[in-house]
């Protein structure tokens, strides 16, 4: 009877995990920044999942039409996020820093933190396909 009681402790040690809330999962659709102001793009990637960056501005026509496309095609998928960084005018500090010289204009970031695509202009409108492509990689 005195050897169950050590086995017993030790299975008991080993086994679960002190109980605590489980965060929740990050926003899938997030804006990073007020419009023009330069913010550390890479700090806002969630670790683990695609991201995918959206350089956009409320002028933009383009930018609308993808935004909604990429809505479409991911809304609910848990693999990825879209971290959205408003370029404002686009001659502004976040334009700069980032290389923005047209819209719309999105980058796709693999599970490890790889950037795999960028895509300006009508490319742009595929970011969905590819973002889920990238997330169906093992």
């Amino acid at each position: 009877m005195t050897r169950a009681l050590p086995l017993v402790v030790v299975l008991a040690a080993c086994g679960a995990r002190a109980a605590g809330p489980t965060p929740p999962p990050p926003p899938q659709f997030l804006a990073i920044n007020q419009p023009g102001e330069l913010v550390d793009v890479e700090a806002a990637l969630v670790p683990g999942v695609v991201n995918v960056v959206d350089f956009r501005a409320d002028w933009c026509g383009g930018c609308a039409v993808v935004d909604a496309n990429l809505r479409q095609a991911i809304t609910g998928d848990p693999r990825i996020v879209v971290r959205t960084v408003d370029v404002g005018d686009g001659v502004t500090p976040v334009a700069q820093a980032y290389g923005i010289r047209g819209l719309p204009h999105v980058l796709v970031v693999d599970r490890t933190g790889a950037l795999r695509y960028r895509l300006v202009g009508n490319d742009a409108l595929t970011v969905g396909a590819i973002a889920r492509q990238v997330a169906d990689e093992r």
